[in-house]
């Protein structure tokens, strides 16, 4: 595949990928930095993470350009972060860019998996076809979702029986081994125990 873009420009990717941010629990940092607060780059920093965005116009520039942007952000962080701060050791940055990687992505690869310094995530146009793409590249920096986070030991607990029952387990002798395993009962044994008292 050429350099070519796909439906995203860079104004989009930025601003959506900002937006997610936001939505996750980032601040933008937008005084004292200007290299970090242009059309193509974003600060953001949440209790404990810092994330420098970058977008670039082209695969090309991406390559050429990145370790430059590594070293501002390991710079940044060095100097305005406390050592004692858990965000000290947890910068990402953030490296996207509409544009199809070249039929050789060896390049792209490279700067995907390199970990030092910090973690990288890399997204081109290949991987960002859809407005929920860039949220997936940026999950790992997300909270959980409210689906994950509201469901507690117990209430999945209680889903067990309909659940299983759907796989032709019998929902009653599930609710056994629940009950015995929230009274931390031997689970075997309750169960004996009950199927012989009927």
């Amino acid at each position: 595949m050429s350099d070519s873009s796909n439906s995203f420009t860079p104004t989009d990717l930025i601003a959506t990928a900002s937006a997610i941010l936001k939505g996750g629990g980032y601040r933008q940092i937008t005084t004292g930095f200007p290299e970090w607060d242009t059309p193509t780059s974003r600060l953001f920093e949440d209790e404990y993470n810092v994330v420098g965005l970058v977008v670039f116009a082209t695969c090309g520039d991406l390559i050429r350009e990145w370790a430059d942007r590594q070293g501002a952000l390991v710079d940044l962080i060095s100097g305005y972060v406390g050592k004692s701060e858990s965000k000290s050791w947890d910068g990402y940055l953030v490296l996207l860019t509409p544009a199809l990687a070249p039929s050789e992505e060896g390049e792209i690869e490279r700067v995907r998996y390199n970990t030092t310094r910090l973690r990288k995530l890399v997204a081109t146009g290949d991987d960002l076809q859809h407005p929920t793409d860039v949220e997936r590249v940026l999950r790992s920096l997300l909270p959980l979702g409210p689906e994950r986070v509201g469901v507690s030991r117990s209430s999945a607990l209680d889903l067990l029986p309909r659940l299983l029952s759907a796989e032709g387990i019998d929902p009653e002798v599930t609710r056994i081994l629940v009950d015995a395993f929230r009274e931390q009962m031997p689970l075997m044994e309750q169960l004996h125990e009950r199927r012989n008292d009927k």
